[in-house]
This record gives C-alpha cells, sequence and structure tokens, in this order.
C-alpha cells in the first residue's frame, strides 16, 4: 500500500503568517492513493486520508483540494479532532464537510448519521451535540447549527430546529420551533420550553426567554449538604 507523506506548507500560502505556523506545525497528509491533477490545479486524496498536526486531526474516505479556491472537499466518515492549550477539545463526526481556508470557514454536513459533536472540557466534562448541518466560522468566532439541533449534558438534554454558539461568550443559542430543555438535578425534574434557551458552556447555567412554559418536580431525593 502506497503512502503519501508532505508538509502542507506548499498548500497554505493564504494564510496569515500565525495561522499558518499553527496549522503547518508537524503538519503530514497520508492517503493510500494521490493523484495531482495539474491540468485543473487540484489534488485528490483516497482510501484512509489523514491529516495529523499537534493540534488537529482529520479524517476522512476521500478529499479533493483546490488549489485557485484554497479549498477541501472531503467526504466519507469524516473525523475532526481540534485540540487546546487548556487539556479540551472538541470533536466532530460528519459524512462530508468543505473547508475554506482564506476564509476559515467549515461547513459540514450529515448523512444516514448527523453532524456530531463532542465537546470535552479542561474539568473532563463532556458536551454533546448534533445538528443536520453545522457552519463554523472561525475569525468570528461562531458555529451555526441548522436542522434538529440538540445539545446534552450528563443531566441536561436541548433541543431546537437551528442554534449558534458565539465563543466570545462562550454561549448556545437555540431558537426555532419552540426550543425545550428536559433535565433533572439538584433533587428535581424539569422540561421547560421558551422561544429561545441560552446555556453557558463553563457554568452549565440555562435561561429561558419569552413565553416560557413547562414543569417542575421535586423527585424527593435528599442531597447531601457539601462540605
Amino acid at each position: 500500500m502506497k503512502k503519501l507523506l508532505f508538509l502542507l506548507a506548499l498548500a497554505l500560502p493564504a494564510l496569515p503568517l500565525a495561522a499558518a505556523e499553527d496549522f503547518l506545525m508537524g503538519s503530514v497528509v497520508k492517503s493510500d492513493k494521490w493523484k495531482m491533477d495539474r491540468a485543473n490545479d487540484r489534488e485528490v486524496f483516497e482510501g484512509n486520508v489523514s491529516f495529523r498536526n499537534p493540534r488537529y486531526t482529520l479524517k476522512a474516505d476521500y478529499a479533493l483540494y483546490l488549489h485557485p479556491a484554497q479549498t477541501w472537499n472531503m467526504k466519507g466518515s469524516v473525523y475532526m479532532l481540534r485540540r487546546f492549550d487548556a487539556s479540551s477539545q472538541v470533536e466532530v463526526n460528519c459524512d462530508r464537510a468543505i473547508y475554506l481556508e482564506t476564509q476559515e470557514e467549515a461547513t459540514l454536513d450529515r448523512g444516514a448519521l448527523p453532524v456530531r459533536m463532542k465537546y470535552t472540557g479542561a474539568d473532563g466534562r463532556v458536551l454533546n451535540g448534533r445538528a443536520d448541518r453545522t457552519l463554523a466560522e472561525n475569525r468570528k468566532g461562531l458555529m451555526t447549527f441548522d436542522g434538529n439541533f440538540a445539545l446534552s449534558t450528563e443531566s441536561l438534554d436541548m433541543y431546537s430546529q437551528k442554534g449558534r454558539y458565539d465563543n466570545a461568550e462562550a454561549t448556545f443559542l437555540m431558537y426555532d420551533s419552540t426550543p425545550v430543555a428536559v433535565g433533572s438535578g439538584s433533587g428535581y425534574d424539569f422540561a421547560i420550553s421558551a422561544e429561545r434557551i441560552k446555556f453557558f458552556k463553563d457554568s452549565r447555567d440555562i435561561k429561558f426567554y419569552n413565553r416560557v412554559a413547562g414543569w417542575v418536580k421535586d423527585t424527593g431525593v435528599q442531597l447531601k449538604p457539601s462540605r
């Protein structure tokens, strides 16, 4: 099985220096097959495609790189891992993905399964999400989720048609099709709907806005006082 290994420095000339250094440090691409289409100025990678460096891991069954547009098209069992300095990370699984290098934007699409996201914080807590389509805008610090959006923690499940993550606030905003939150904790079970729900990623606080309705049930669980 023939493997291809090469630095991505030649493929990312338009990135700002700091971003390029971050993205390229130790970067290597591997695949079972590789084709350079010089007539159309593109490269095709097939079979066990992988890209790795200390911060990023990308995998797919197939990848196409278009040099003029500086665009990656990936499909088939797409997996992405982004590691952060504070021992936290984000993992994403989807069927198809397009990454625009110049704009630093990625569009992720579902196949038989939805786009799945798993965020693991520095404290080990996990936040899971899913949607039919996700748009990540790195420069703006935004992610938008469209179609059957859901977020889950160890004690809370939230559902809406659309959502948005704002990195500046570290919040998820859930809206459209009457968002609802269902969960348990502190001796209570609850189900609450509203026009908008805002979830704070780090504190795990949750706020409801406009036409709030639902129920809260005392589970009768006696909590031990903290010391």
